[in-house]
Parts: structure tokens; sequence; C-alpha cells
């Protein structure tokens, strides 16, 4: 690899998700704050959201009355959420991974 295709990659494995990630926090903190308590669960779902939504429709039921759909509508972000913050947990740790990476392949390459 090239030492351009190493920052390149770098920036996109690294340094991207966390600026995403720390963006996502910045926005919902003041949104699952309340009387200075901060709910870490719903900011855990709401900061995963944006990585879940691809899949948060995988399990569609059908049927049932509109306030049933409505509910597995709900049920279905919440679970894409869920997912989308373990999403962002694992790129944050591929993240912290790829420092040394960089810098073993920038001292070797």
């Amino acid at each position: 690899m090239t030492k351009s295709e190493v920052i390149k990659e770098f920036f996109k494995k690294s340094v991207l998700p966390v600026a995403v990630a720390a963006l996502l926090y910045c926005i919902f903190k003041s949104a699952c704050t309340k009387d200075g308590v901060t709910d870490y669960v719903w900011l855990f779902i709401l900061c995963g959201l944006p990585f879940g939504i691809p899949r948060m429709f995988a399990w569609i039921v059908p049927g049932g009355s509109l306030g049933g759909g409505i509910a597995l509508f709900a049920l279905n972000f919440i679970i894409g959420g869920v997912i989308g913050g373990f999403i962002l947990a694992w790129r944050l740790i591929v993240a912290v991974w790829y420092v040394p990476l960089t810098v073993y392949r920038l001292i070797v390459g």
C-alpha cells in the first residue's frame, strides 16, 4: 500500500467513525438528559439508530390493526437502534485498532 492509501484508509476507518459518534453524542445528549440526569440506554439507542436503519425493517410482521402496526413500527426503530448501537461500538473498536496499525504501515511501508 502506498502512504496515501494508508492515510485514506485511516481517515475512513478511524477518524470518520469517531467524528460521527461524537456528533451523534452531541446531538442526542440534550434529548436524553432530564433534570440533569442522562439516560444512557436511550442515548445508546438514539446514537445507534443511523447505523441500524438498513437493518431495522428486517422483521416486518404483516397484519394486525392500525394500532398494532404503529407499535410494530416503533419496535422496529428501537430494535434498529439497539443493533446500530452495537455496530457503532464495533466501529469504534475498529477505529482504535487502526491507529497502531496505521503507524505500523507508515513505518514499515
